[in-house]
C-alpha cells in the first residue's frame, strides 16, 4: 500500500475530497470521521444522508479487503438507488473496473474479496450472511422490526458497525426507541432542514403549505409525531406499561 492510500484509509474524509470529489457537510465529516460502532442519524430529507453512507461503503469495500457491507432498505426499489450510488462513487476510485469482479444491480464485488451487497428490508434476505464489517439501514424508521432484530447478532463477533439513517415515522420502532432510550454506545446526530443551506427557506415555507404539520416536522425538521388520527397517544399506552403502577382489582 502507498503512503497516499495509507493516509486515504485512516482518513476517510480526505479520501472523499480528493478522489470522489464528494465535500460533505459538517454533520456528515462528524459521521465519517467517528470511530463509533453504532451511529443513528436523524437527519431532514434531502440533506445527503444516503450520499455520505454510500461513500462510507466504498471506503470500508476498498481499504479494507474482504469486508462484506450490507445496505438495507425498506424497499427493493430503495436498495437498489442506494447501491447506484455506491457504484458512481466506485467509479471514481476505478474508472476502468480493473479491481471489480462482479457489478449487479445489488451486488458489487471487488478483487480484494470485498462485497457490497444491497437487500430489501424482509428478515429472510439476511438469513446465510455473517459477520458483515458494516451494516448501512437506510429509511430505518421503516424498516420492519423483525429485520434489525436479525441484523443485531450478526455484529456479535466481529465489531462490525451499524448505521441508521431515517427520518421519523411516528413515536414506534426500534429507530424511535434508540434515538429515544439509546445509551452511549450510540453517536446520534441530528440535522434539521433548515440547517442546509442548499435548502431554501422558500422551499420550506412552500412545503409546509402542502404537507400536514406532522408530515412536515417529521420530513424536515426530525421531530417523532403521534401517527395521524391516533385516538390514543404513545406516551399513553408507554404509562399504562409503568411497572410501578398497580394493577387494577376487580
Amino acid at each position: 500500500m502507498s503512503l497516499r492510500d495509507a493516509a486515504f484509509k485512516l482518513d476517510p474524509l480526505l479520501w472523499a475530497n480528493e478522489v470522489l470529489a464528494y465535500y460533505p457537510d459538517s454533520w456528515a465529516q462528524k459521521v465519517m470521521m467517528s470511530p463509533a460502532r453504532y451511529v443513528i442519524e436523524n437527519v431532514s430529507r434531502q440533506a445527503g444522508k444516503s450520499t455520505c453512507s454510500a461513500a462510507m461503503a466504498v471506503h470500508q469495500a476498498v481499504f479494507f479487503p474482504g469486508s462484506l457491507v450490507l445496505v438495507v432498505s425498506p424497499t427493493l426499489r430503495q436498495s437498489g438507488e442506494l447501491q447506484r450510488k455506491c457504484l458512481k462513487f466506485y467509479d471514481k476510485v476505478d474508472p476502468h473496473h480493473k479491481g471489480l469482479a462482479e457489478d449487479t444491480k445489488l451486488s458489487i464485488q471487488l478483487a480484494n474479496g470485498s462485497r457490497i451487497i444491497a437487500l430489501p428490508g424482509q428478515e429472510e434476505n439476511l438469513r446465510g450472511y455473517s459477520a458483515p464489517s458494516l451494516i448501512i439501514e437506510d429509511e430505518a424508521s421503516r424498516v420492519s422490526d423483525d429485520l434489525y432484530t436479525a441484523i443485531r447478532p450478526m455484529l456479535a463477533t466481529n465489531q462490525g458497525r451499524l448505521i441508521l439513517l431515517s427520518t421519523p415515522n411516528g413515536k414506534m420502532g426500534h429507530f424511535h426507541k434508540i434515538w429515544t432510550e439509546g445509551g452511549a454506545e450510540w453517536l446520534k446526530i441530528k440535522v434539521t432542514a433548515d440547517q442546509i443551506a442548499r435548502i431554501s427557506p422558500e422551499f420550506l415555507a412552500n412545503e409546509r403549505l402542502n404537507m400536514t404539520e406532522a408530515q412536515f416536522l417529521q420530513e424536515y425538521f426530525g421531530e417523532f409525531m403521534e401517527a395521524e388520527g391516533a385516538v390514543f397517544s404513545s406516551d399513553l399506552f408507554k404509562s399504562l406499561a409503568n411497572p410501578a403502577v398497580s394493577a387494577l382489582k376487580i
